[in-house]
């Protein structure tokens, strides 16, 4: 397991507190690999027959057999086990951001910035798909200001991220970032972006390896949340990465028409509403220049999926604070970013392997192998695979 890596903001907590994250990271992964794994064998033996022998038919729809597995016992257990653990990992690591308030923000807010800037909005009118839930079960979701100039859940998004994803996106919790960087990178390897707009960027985690595979790149990176904005231009700063971060929604830029060469996100729009996801195109359509790309990172959508792989989406939909995921996982992106302004014929698409899972060779073959007529064609093993939706302008 990857040791996140240490920075002059980051709050893993006592001994006590790195112990119980621990022990939850452990138990998370028990519950994905042997608790889940039973999962799949009650529903073909058990309820995929009882579904069948109801309706006439193998069932086609997530949502459908998320209802009639939450009827399992079985899956009732499995569903307690995961919502519980997901509030668990906050409470690890919130009770540290607690004891170390207000030194925290007073930390940041004497920051002397070197590389990036902060901009913030107070005048801001949060989304309400930001403010009506709290996303991930995240206590406050990323917006809540507790103190003034606060940065907590900026600092509790950074730690329990780790937790969540148990050290496996690297030491920066950055593998969605690295990703869509190298895939860029490597996809179009004569495309040398010069300034480039991250949105929804959170604490900046997934904006950072942008930085470093394009080392000569003016970064921007756009949140709604103060609290995150906050702390990711403080964790940058302590990184020694210079970016530019700014609240900001994405669905109305304060910047000017054709100002960026790239503008990319990384699971974004399925923390969005339907309305909101061609706002957000539209506007990517409007300050990319003439010849620019965008490259969203995102889960896959229903279609690239079996009926089973889709339920585990449609479950946290209706049970894990992820109320726009079954509306995200049946957008069709090719025709919302038309409805955007992008011509049919630039839009691009791309499934590739987690870039820290596999040899770059690996990496490079699955770029290179793509077929874009079915990019489901593309399987790595037991590698976590992204999907990739695009287009140039």
């Amino acid at each position: 397991m990857t040791q996140q890596r240490e920075h002059d903001f980051l709050i893993s907590g006592t001994h006590d507190d790195y112990n119980r994250q621990s022990f939850i990271q452990n138990m998370r992964m028990h519950i994905l690999q042997d608790v889940s794994s039973g999962m799949e064998e009650v529903y073909e033996h058990r309820v995929k027959p009882a579904m069948v022998k109801q309706n006439g038919a193998e069932p086609d729809d997530g949502r459908d057999i998320c209802k009639a597995m939450m009827k399992d016992p079985y899956g009732k257990t499995w569903a307690a086990m995961i919502h519980t653990c997901q509030e668990m990992i906050w409470e690890s690591v919130g009770a540290g951001i607690e004891r170390q308030q207000p030194h925290l923000n007073e930390r940041v807010r004497g920051l002397n910035s070197r590389l990036g800037s902060v901009t913030l909005n107070p005048d801001l009118e949060l989304p309400r798909y930001t403010t009506a839930s709290d996303i991930h079960v995240m206590p406050g979701n990323y917006h809540t200001e507790r103190q003034q100039d606060d940065v907590s859940q900026g600092a509790l998004f950074d730690r329990g991220l780790y937790v969540f994803q148990s050290g496996f996106a690297g030491e920066d919790c950055d593998s969605n970032g690295r990703t869509g960087a190298e895939l860029v990178k490597r996809a179009w390897p004569d495309f040398k972006p010069k300034k480039i707009l991250d949105l929804g960027c959170t604490v900046g985690n997934n904006t950072m390896p942008y930085a470093d595979v394009f080392p000569d790149a003016e970064l921007h990176a756009i949140d709604v949340a103060a609290p995150c904005v906050r702390y990711g231009h403080a964790r940058a700063e302590a990184l020694g990465k210079a970016a530019h971060f700014h609240q900001m929604d994405a669905e109305h830029l304060d910047f000017e028409d054709n100002s960026f060469d790239l503008v990319v996100s990384c699971i974004l729009f399925h923390e969005t509403s339907r309305k909101a996801v061609g706002n957000i195109l539209r506007e990517a359509h409007r300050v990319l220049k003439p010849g620019g790309l965008m490259m969203h990172l995102e889960t896959p959508r229903a279609s690239e999926m079996t009926p089973y792989q889709s339920f585990r989406l449609d479950w946290d939909t209706y049970y894990n604070n992820e109320p726009f995921l079954s509306t995200w996982m049946r957008t069709d992106m090719k025709e919302a970013s038309t409805n955007a302004g992008f011509a049919e014929d630039k839009y691009e698409s791309y499934v590739v392997p987690d870039f820290y899972c596999v040899t770059e060779e690996d990496f490079e073959e699955a770029i290179n192998s793509q077929d874009k007529a079915d990019s489901t064609a593309v399987h790595w093993g037991e590698a976590v695979q992204w999907s990739f939706y695009g287009a140039w302008k």
